[in-house]
């Protein structure tokens, strides 16, 4: 289990990335990313489930990039607006905006013929019900208020499926898995660049475009990259700001980042603190510490069937240290910020989550060590996926406490 986590102090980082050829060929690939019987399984399990709910219907919406149902089902990833009516007694029918997006849908999509949504996505949805018959309607995905009132006024009834998705989504495929270790990767890359590149003087924005430049032109999507900088002799700060600031980063900072690059929807996550020299505050090594035994104490009872208190017992030397968090412990991922999501004992997020880990589940374990001044943080933390009998640390980052390249000069 755990013996791949023992942390040991590195004078210098080996960061040791390379992609399986396999993975390889995969990253390359020019068309859909998953087999059509993929995709079938995949359509199988939603029709299945229109059965069983006695729905005759079923629309999935998505916008501004957001949605993960539809390219899950049929390759396409959400531009501006999209819309997939599927129906037990019709061909399925995706609508897509903008015009001058339809040709690129057409040739991507599986499962579904593609039109363009017109000048009203709202109105062709509704001319498109009416034309296949629908009468009993299941949604999945966030639509406004505004369209929703305009399906029930028109007479349909619709059912949410969102929560049923969600479970869908939980355990992945080997073929899902490869695409999160090709996300994994970019994200480790992203981490490297950072270690290898960061100097005095640069700012947040430069962190933000040094990750982006290391997967960009091998394929790499950026789903987040974020960073704190702060001076570890008087910090003011805890955990990664979602938005990155022009404040100019010293020989004295600390830099907490949370990265995630993707491939084809499906990113990774690695989180690290980094000291931007040799010798480290002594609270950031004390801070560390705890996080890395956390890292390793969770990552030694992961498998399946492991519950949800075996995680916050695993965790215990957190508030033992008189420490804290602020970030989730753990989170499921891959098509989503998914459960469980358990914060920790002393900064719970909601009722402990009634569900146990499953062979196939891919977690987020992210141990942000903090304490009640809010002022000064660490972090740690990977993407595992859950098997019969442990994990699988899809993150190649080394362990521990880094120590920027430039720190050493």
């Amino acid at each position: 289990g755990c013996q791949k986590w023992i942390c040991t102090m590195l004078t210098k980082t080996e960061f040791s990335l390379k992609l399986d050829e396999d993975l390889e060929d995969l990253r390359g690939i020019k068309g859909r990313c998953f087999s059509d019987e993929e995709y079938q399984k995949r359509w199988h399990k939603v029709t299945t489930n229109l059965e069983d709910t006695k729905l005759d219907s079923l629309i999935i919406y998505g916008a501004e990039r957001a949605g993960s149902a539809i390219p899950w089902l049929t390759g396409w990833p959400v531009s501006a607006e999209a819309l997939l009516i599927i129906s037990l007694d019709s061909e399925a029918k995706l609508f897509v905006q903008y015009y001058n997006h339809t040709p690129q849908a057409k040739s991507t999509v599986y499962g579904a013929s593609v039109s363009w949504g017109g000048p009203s996505t709202a109105q062709t949805m509704l001319n498109h019900l009416n034309q296949i018959k629908a009468r009993k309607v299941g949604l999945i995905g966030k639509m406004s208020f505004e369209m929703m009132t305009s399906i029930t006024e028109a007479g349909y009834l619709l059912t949410p499926l969102d929560g049923w998705y969600e479970k869908t989504r939980l355990i992945k495929t080997n073929a899902e898995i490869k695409c999160l270790k090709i996300g994994a990767y970019f994200s480790d890359l992203a981490v490297k660049s950072i270690y290898e590149k960061i100097e005095p003087n640069m700012t947040e924005h430069d962190l933000v475009s040094i990750a982006e430049n290391s997967w960009l032109q091998l394929g790499g999507q950026a789903h987040i990259r974020y960073f704190i900088s702060t001076n570890m002799d008087k910090p003011d700060g805890m955990v990664p700001r979602q938005n990155a600031t022009s404040r100019a980063i010293t020989k004295d900072d600390l830099i907490v980042m949370e990265i995630s690059g993707a491939f084809r929807g499906y990113a990774g996550q690695v989180l690290r603190s980094m000291s931007m020299r040799a010798k480290p505050a002594n609270w950031v090594t004390e801070f560390h510490e705890v996080a890395d035994s956390a890292l390793n104490s969770i990552a030694s009872v992961l498998r399946s069937g492991c519950t949800m208190q075996e995680i916050l017992d695993a965790a215990s030397i957190i508030e033992e240290s008189g420490l804290t968090t602020c970030d989730d412990l753990i989170h499921g991922f891959g098509g989503g910020y998914l459960p469980p999501i358990l914060g920790s004992k002393s900064r719970p997020a909601g009722d402990i989550p009634d569900i146990k880990l499953q062979e196939g589940m891919a977690i987020v374990v992210q141990p942000n060590i903090t304490d009640l001044t809010g002022m000064r943080g660490v972090q740690t933390g990977a993407l595992f996926v859950i098997s019969k009998e442990g994990a699988l640390c899809l993150q190649k980052t080394p362990v521990g406490l880094l120590t920027a390249k430039s720190g050493f000069i």
